[in-house]
């Protein structure tokens, strides 16, 4: 039957010119005065509040597979040579934003409703084409006349437009971001070209089209059905029978593909499952599931990160155990390690880790998981050793430069090791953090001359950084 009105719908649609299928490119026209310097600093004007709020999800395994799967799609986009950085929001509404600079944020709640990596991923293509079409610089462009002129004011208000989270109820506490929030959103216009470039971003990465439209139109009836709780991303990305018409009417002129989900996309989430419920709750969940599909990994690993967070350390030993010989994942290998940790066996932590990196030696959130598990078993020398070997992979990785500083701090050196934090906080584009830092690591007494007067210069920088911008501020 929705199969027949969605059809009914189409062709209405194109007795509509006013809705033509076929959108223009308006991409490339969009920059007038929003130049991409000053997009990319209001975009890290936003991600410096989202890095400080609560809610902002550091999680190394859940955000790697983000980017690998976004980077896999921006391969595909319009602008396939442009930076983007995919992160998660620990959120338990269903919701995902893109802000200025190709930073794009998903809700823990997203992934977890999603049936198939093609939803996620046609949800992250949207987003990108939000991006790769500079909606954003359009928007800011028409308003860059109001009263939000500061680069600082203009990004509450646009990350109280594109985001449901608690940062952004912070944000709308700002009357001047209320009052432009409306004027801030995308447009129908802005939304359909997402949704015409999104979807062949999604084909040409290799995804099922069709997992875009699904899930759209999963979100749509749960709306229509529950009006007063409809889900966070309608509230943010309207979405019209229309416009789920065109999304069917395009992906029915194209060529039928299936698309295998990854391991590592049932096994993110299922980790943001176990992690955004209670412990107790997600246990018995994964339990009950578990038994109805003993052969599946990934509620095998969700049952074992559950059980741990609920304190059944035996009961979440039992269940990673089965997985850890076949070494198909190194997140199987990091939690079953997190596991022996909690059973006080860091030795056979050690064991499953340097086993897993013989084959897994480039997995980024395994190498920083193995640097701090060498620094919790006592040997802070060899995390250090480990840490300058992995570093020409991950040269500017604030997570591995924090793992030094925890390293450094652990065999005592501790001008050093708040040096080395402050380094991290400025790639963080902490600045206010990394000052702290740096004072910190003046008064500790310990460090040598090339260590003071690093420590000295780094402190200058920030300074006349400062300064500049309070003089640019003060124009």
């Amino acid at each position: 039957m929705h199969r027949a009105f969605a059809r009914f719908v189409a062709l209405a649609l194109l007795a509509r010119p006013a809705f033509a299928l076929e959108l223009p490119d308006l991409g490339e026209s969009a920059r007038v005065g929003f130049s991409e310097t000053r997009e990319i600093n209001l975009g890290r004007e936003i991600m410096r509040q989202i890095r400080g709020d609560r809610t902002f999800l550091d999680d190394a395994e859940i955000n790697e597979y983000l980017n690998a799967l976004g980077d896999r799609l921006v391969a595909a986009s319009p602008e396939p040579t442009r930076r983007f950085e995919f992160f998660a929001v620990r959120d338990a509404s269903i919701n995902a934003f893109a802000l200025p600079g190709g930073f794009i944020g998903v809700h823990t709640g997203l992934i977890a409703a999603t049936r198939g990596e093609s939803e996620l991923a046609g949800v992250l293509a949207h987003e990108i084409a939000h991006v790769s079409q500079n909606h954003i610089a359009r928007i800011v462009d028409v308003h860059r006349n109001t009263a939000l002129t500061s680069l600082a004011a203009l990004a509450v208000a646009i990350l109280a437009a594109r985001s449901n989270s608690q940062v952004a109820e912070a944000a709308l506490a700002t009357a001047q971001a209320a009052s432009l929030q409306t004027q801030l959103d995308f447009t129908r216009e802005h939304e359909r070209e997402a949704d015409r470039v999104g979807l062949n971003i999604l084909r040409q990465a290799g995804f099922a089209p069709a997992g875009m439209a699904s899930f759209f139109e999963r979100l749509q009836q749960a709306g229509r059905h529950h009006e007063s709780q409809a889900p966070a991303y309608l509230r943010t990305h309207p979405l019209t029978f229309e416009r789920i018409a065109d999304m069917q009417n395009r992906i029915a002129s194209l060529p039928y593909r299936q698309h295998e989900d990854s391991l590592e996309y049932l096994l993110v989430r299922a980790r943001v499952q176990a992690l955004g419920e209670d412990p107790a709750q997600a246990r018995a969940r994964f339990a009950a599931a578990l038994a109805e599909r003993p052969e599946a990994i990934d509620l095998r690993y969700g049952l074992a990160l559950a059980s741990l967070r609920a304190g059944r350390r035996a009961e979440a030993t039992a269940a990673i155990a089965p997985l850890v010989g076949q070494t198909r994942s190194a997140m199987i290998a990091t939690l079953a390690a997190e596991v022996a940790l909690a059973r006080q066996q860091p030795e056979e932590a050690l064991r499953i880790h340097r086993a897993a990196l013989t084959r897994y030696g480039s997995d980024r959130p395994l190498a920083l998981a193995h640097a701090h598990l060498l620094i919790d078993a006592g040997q802070p020398a060899a995390a250090l050793a480990f840490i300058e070997e992995k570093r020409p992979f991950w040269p500017e990785d604030p997570a591995l430069q924090r793992a030094q500083a925890r390293a450094l701090l652990a065999l005592g050196r501790r001008a050093e090791g708040h040096l080395a934090e402050a380094e991290a906080q400025l790639l963080l584009d902490q600045p206010a953090r990394a000052m702290e830092q740096l004072q910190q690591a003046r008064r500790a007494g310990d460090g040598d001359f090339f260590t003071l007067s690093r420590i000295d210069a780094r402190m200058r920088e920030l300074r006349a950084a400062e300064a500049r911008a309070a003089a640019a501020r003060s124009r």
